[in-house]
C-alpha cells in the first residue's frame, strides 16, 4: 500500500510538472536573440496542424511542436487552419500562434495597372507594390511571352516574336535604351497579389491575362480591313490606338484611319511611336525627332512598327479588330478640347492643324 501511495504521488508530481510546463509553454513568450526575425509563413490548402507545427519548428518559430498540436486538439481547433500568408513574430507563445493561424492571414496586395502604360512603367508600379526587382520582373515577363507563344503551337507567332527579340538588340543601340520584348503583353487591370508573390508569378499572370483578351478578340468578328493582321500586329495597332485617344467614341475611328493608311501603303505617321522610340512619352516632339532612325519611327517607315508601344486595354483591342466601317478619313489631329478632328484630305487636315495651333496659342495667352 505504501509503495502504491509513493508511486501515485510520484505520478501526480510528474503530471503536475508536465501540466505546469505545458501551461508555461502555452502562455509565455519565450526569449529570442537578435538573430531571430519575423518571418512570412504560408498555409496551403489541406495543410494539417502537425505539418504547420513542424514547419514552424524548422524555421525557429516554435520550440515544441507537440504543444501546438495537443493544444489545438484539446481546443477543437485542429481543423480551423486558415489558408494564406501569415507574418509570424519570433518567440510567440503557442496560444498566440494558434490564434494567429486560425484567423485570416495578411490581406492581398491590390495593384491597379492603367491602360496604356509601357512595360517599364508597369514594372515600376508592381515593384513598388510587391517589393520585387523591376529588372527581374521584366526579364520574367520577356520569358513568359516567349513561352506562351511556344506553348500555343503557333509557329508563325513564335517566329515573329523571335524576330522581334533579335531586332531589339540593334534597336537598343539606336534608341539608347532597352525595349523589352514583353511590351504590350502586360494586361492592364486591377490585380490582387499575395505579399510573397515572386516576379515570375506576377509576370506570368499579366501575360496570360493579355493573351486571353487577345484570343477573345481574335475569336470574335473582325472587319475585312483588320482580318489580315496577325495577333502580334493586332496588339501593336491596339497599343497605338490606346496612346492616341482615351475616348471610347473615337477608338474605332482612329483604328480606321490607320488601317486606311496601311491599305494604301502610306506611313502611319503616328507621333506616339516616335515618342516611344525616343523615350519621350508624354513630351512634345520636335521636327528633328521625326527623323530618328528607329524601326518604331512610323514617319520614316511604312507598315506597323515591330511591336507594341504600351499595353492596350480590351476596348482598344476591340477597336483594332473592328474599325469604324464608315470612316474614310486619312488624317486626324487633336482639337484642343480632348477630342480629335478627322479629315479625308490633306488640305482639310492642314486647316484642322492650324485651328488647333490657334486654339492652343489663345489658351496660352489667356493663362498669362
Amino acid at each position: 500500500m505504501k509503495r502504491f501511495l509513493v508511486a501515485g504521488g510520484c505520478a501526480l508530481l510528474l503530471l503536475s510538472a508536465a501540466l505546469g510546463w505545458s501551461w508555461q509553454q502555452w502562455n509565455q513568450r519565450w526569449p529570442v536573440g537578435p538573430r531571430y526575425v519575423s518571418q512570412r509563413v504560408r498555409v496551403h490548402s489541406g495543410m494539417s496542424m502537425v505539418a504547420l507545427a513542424d514547419t514552424l519548428s524548422a524555421r525557429g518559430l516554435l520550440r515544441h511542436p507537440s504543444v501546438l498540436v495537443v493544444g489545438a486538439r484539446l481546443g477543437g481547433q485542429s481543423g480551423r487552419l486558415q489558408v494564406g500568408l501569415f507574418n509570424v513574430a519570433p518567440g510567440l507563445p503557442v496560444r498566440d500562434l494558434l490564434s494567429l493561424f486560425t484567423k485570416p492571414g495578411l490581406p492581398p496586395v491590390r495593384v491597379t495597372i492603367p491602360e496604356g502604360l509601357d512595360a517599364g512603367q508597369t514594372a515600376r508600379l508592381l515593384a513598388g507594390a510587391l517589393h520585387v526587382d523591376e529588372v527581374a520582373f521584366l526579364d520574367a515577363a520577356n520569358r513568359a511571352v516567349g513561352q506562351v507563344w511556344r506553348d500555343r503551337g503557333d509557329r508563325a507567332g513564335a517566329a515573329a516574336f523571335a524576330r522581334l527579340e533579335s531586332g531589339l538588340v540593334s534597336e537598343a543601340v539606336l534608341a539608347g535604351h532597352t525595349i523589352p520584348s514583353c511590351e504590350g503583353y502586360l494586361a492592364p487591370d486591377t490585380y490582387f497579389f499575395d505579399e510573397d508573390t515572386e516576379p515570375a508569378q506576377a509576370a506570368r499572370r499579366l501575360v496570360d491575362a493579355q493573351f486571353e483578351r487577345l484570343d477573345s478578340v481574335l475569336k470574335g468578328p473582325r472587319s475585312p480591313a483588320a482580318a489580315g493582321l496577325s495577333a502580334h500586329e493586332l496588339l501593336t495597332l491596339a497599343s497605338i490606338i490606346e496612346a492616341e485617344t482615351g475616348r471610347q467614341d473615337e477608338r474605332a475611328r482612329v483604328s480606321a484611319v490607320y488601317l486606311n493608311r496601311l491599305r494604301l501603303g502610306w506611313s502611319l505617321a503616328a507621333d506616339p511611336t516616335v515618342a516611344y522610340a525616343l523615350g519621350k512619352k508624354g513630351q512634345r516632339l520636335l521636327f528633328r525627332d521625326l527623323e530618328c532612325p528607329s524601326a518604331w519611327n512610323t514617319y520614316r517607315t511604312t507598315g506597323l512598327p515591330p511591336g507594341p508601344i504600351g499595353s492596350p486595354g480590351l476596348a482598344s483591342l476591340q477597336a483594332a479588330a473592328r474599325p469604324d466601317p464608315a470612316c474614310r478619313a486619312m488624317f486626324f489631329v487633336a482639337d484642343g478640347t480632348g477630342g480629335h478632328v478627322f479629315s479625308l484630305t490633306a488640305a482639310e487636315h492642314d486647316a484642322a492643324v492650324q485651328r488647333y495651333h490657334a486654339r492652343r496659342e489663345a489658351t496660352a495667352i489667356s493663362r498669362r
